[in-house]
């Protein structure tokens, strides 16, 4: 017979340390369970999934709190869960380690989101059983809120009536999603920023905490945020439609509209708001509307969709291409009042120099007349940028009102025709 004590203790052995690791006791209590909502509870969400929930938050809590060793932690033994019958419009609240949630919330949940609408507002509460709460600092209601929805946020349990990114008066006003959506912005300045803030709350709480960890005051930071532009995609039912979504997708298209800014802004040395257009938003539909391959109007970038499915080759190169260059038209000076071919050449200039060059281009050298546009043009304004580096950046500055050939005497101090013969010659052997 095969000796079995060995695998007895290995398994005993994992089982104490998994408790030790995780020592927390979750009960679930339905003090509403003859109620309608009460019942809907036990039938469609029930104490065992509602457990599962609250260890699997606490978990996530932890993580993103940093809280990686007991003594980071608040010392809970248990988390109790109090269904209640509660008044109408009452969804949850969190007094110490107990959380009592609303049986009439329960009730209105649509059956196909009861479980994911359950979540998102246990993870809400769990983190107020977690965080730190200033010491009861006053006023800070909005950053404990906040904090919380931030949790929830990033647990991905996003309702539809959220505030959007950007959305908000002021980050301690209204809906507490504002103040979520605010703290997920300085999260990205600084990865773990909300878990230093909330290790900063565990003894009291001053607005200073986001000058001593982001080095800019709360003010300033919101007055940032609020100029950040909101990256906002649309796409089809076609085949180019569909192949967006499979191969490159709203994140990845996103993240690079947003590195598209950044990158323009220091060609551009546009280094502040006040220094930019004022986009709040910005666009980007992927559709049919046009026989170009893409084209900007205001702050709508447009893709057709054809031009998705017909790339070959390496579509996230092919896409960034194209994407610089209308992103540019989105941040660039002198839409609809300088000349369209020099207007094209910035853009083309930008994709050159974030080194998204297509093969048919032209070498250096190459064309008939500088202001050929696109391709030819931006060859020949990088040439004009090495003469004097930021000259395309002072170039854009000027044109914002319209173009004068004399810019280029102004900025190089020869004429364009003469900077063109120039270039010809560099390039000519």
């Amino acid at each position: 017979m095969a000796d079995h004590s060995a695998f007895f203790l290995i398994s005993l052995l994992t089982l104490t340390a998994m408790q030790g690791i995780h020592a927390v006791d979750y009960t679930v209590s339905n003090r509403a369970a003859t109620t309608r909502s009460g019942m809907r509870f036990d039938n469609e969400i029930g104490a065992e999934y509602a457990k599962q929930t609250m260890t699997a938050a606490t978990d996530f809590i932890w993580r993103l709190f940093q809280q990686n060793t007991e003594a980071g932690r608040k010392n809970i033994p248990q988390v109790d869960l109090f269904i209640d019958d509660m008044k109408p419009g009452e969804i949850a609240f969190t007094s110490n380690n107990g959380i009592h949630y609303g049986d009439d919330f329960i009730q209105n949940i649509p059956v196909d989101l009861i479980k994911q609408e359950f979540s998102g507002v246990m993870y809400h509460e769990m983190t107020h059983v977690w965080q730190w709460n200033g010491n009861n600092a006053p006023n800070i209601g909005w950053l404990i809120e906040g904090i919380a929805d931030f949790v929830r946020l990033k647990a991905n349990y996003v309702p539809e009536v959220w505030a959007k990114p950007g959305e908000g008066t002021m980050w301690n006003q209204g809906h507490s999603s504002v103040a979520a959506r605010f703290l997920d912005y300085c999260n990205d300045l600084k990865s773990g920023f909300v878990a230093e803030l909330n290790k900063k709350m565990r003894d009291g709480y001053n607005d200073n905490f986001f000058m001593e960890l982001l080095g800019k005051s709360i003010d300033q930071l919101w007055n940032d945020y609020k100029a950040k532009p909101i990256l906002v995609l649309q796409g089809t039912t076609t085949p180019g439609g569909i192949r967006f979504q499979n191969e490159l997708g709203d994140e990845y298209t996103k993240q690079r509209m947003a590195a598209a800014s950044e990158f323009i802004w220091r060609i551009f040395h546009q280094n502040t708001p006040a220094q930019r257009i004022n986009h709040q938003k910005v666009i980007l539909f992927v559709d049919q509307e046009s026989k170009y391959i893409a084209y900007v109007v205001n702050n709508e970038l447009h893709i057709h969709d054809d031009y998705i499915q017909d790339i070959k080759g390496d579509i996230k190169w092919d896409f960034n291409g194209v994407l610089f260059h209308e992103m540019a038209h989105i941040w660039q000076n002198g839409i609809g009042k300088a000349r369209g071919e020099v207007i094209e050449g910035i853009a083309d200039y930008v994709r050159l120099k974030a080194n998204y060059i297509p093969p048919h281009w032209v070498k250096p050298g190459g064309g008939e007349r500088w202001n050929q546009g696109y391709d030819v043009t931006a060859r020949f304004l990088d040439y004009c940028n090495r003469l004097r580096n930021g000259f395309v950046a002072d170039l854009n500055k000027k044109i914002e009102d319209g173009y004068s050939d004399r810019y280029f005497v102004d900025l190089l101090g020869k004429n364009v025709d003469q900077l063109w013969r120039e270039y010809k010659a560099k390039f000519a052997n």
